[in-house]
């Protein structure tokens, strides 16, 4: 009896505070920056760390970070620059990207996907702006976040015109989970 008493508090205890789901290794983030005005800079950051939590199957909260040093471009000599300089990442000082929600709202659901809208802090650079970002579960493993970043906003790329870097960095967030 007593065993019961402890296995159905353990079990409220998981029902009470939600069910965490770390992210998977293959956790990634792309980017699309517009380049000299006529080319697109398409690339990548790996290295996911985070967690998800579901209560009653629906996401109430998330966080995670982006491992910088994983940034691939698809130029060598490009990729160092934004890792190293002052001005992009400068990965010695801050070596990952951050962001947490403050608030997760359950937008709906269509066509198999289910909709949030996040808000949260995104930290670049050792600087943190609040987002707002919408992120869709295409499955019980899978989500997938949208949003946009002024690199005026973390200082990204100072001193560079918006004729050699768009202002504007899309970016998408594929989150898989355990």
């Amino acid at each position: 009896m007593r065993n019961n008493s402890l296995i159905i508090a353990v079990v409220a205890t998981f029902n009470l505070f939600g069910q965490p789901q770390a992210f998977k290794s293959n956790t990634s983030a792309t980017f699309e920056v517009g380049n000299m005005i006529f080319n697109t800079v398409r690339g990548s950051i790996e290295g996911a760390q985070g967690r998800a939590i579901f209560e009653d199957g629906l996401l109430t909260a998330i966080s995670g970070s982006l491992d910088i040093s994983t940034l691939k471009s698809g130029n060598r000599t490009r990729d160092g620059h934004l890792k190293e300089k002052e001005e992009f990442f400068n990965i010695v000082k801050t070596p990952r990207i951050y962001f947490k929600a403050s608030e997760v709202v359950f937008v709906g659901k269509t066509n198999g996907n289910t909709t949030y809208k996040l808000s949260g802090s995104l930290n670049l650079r050792g600087v943190s702006n609040e987002i707002v970002l919408e992120f869709k579960e295409t499955s019980k493993k899978h989500l997938v976040g949208t949003f946009t970043v002024n690199r005026d906003l973390w200082g990204l790329g100072e001193g560079w015109s918006n004729a050699m870097i768009s202002q504007d960095i899309d970016v998408q967030v594929d989150i898989y989970l355990e």
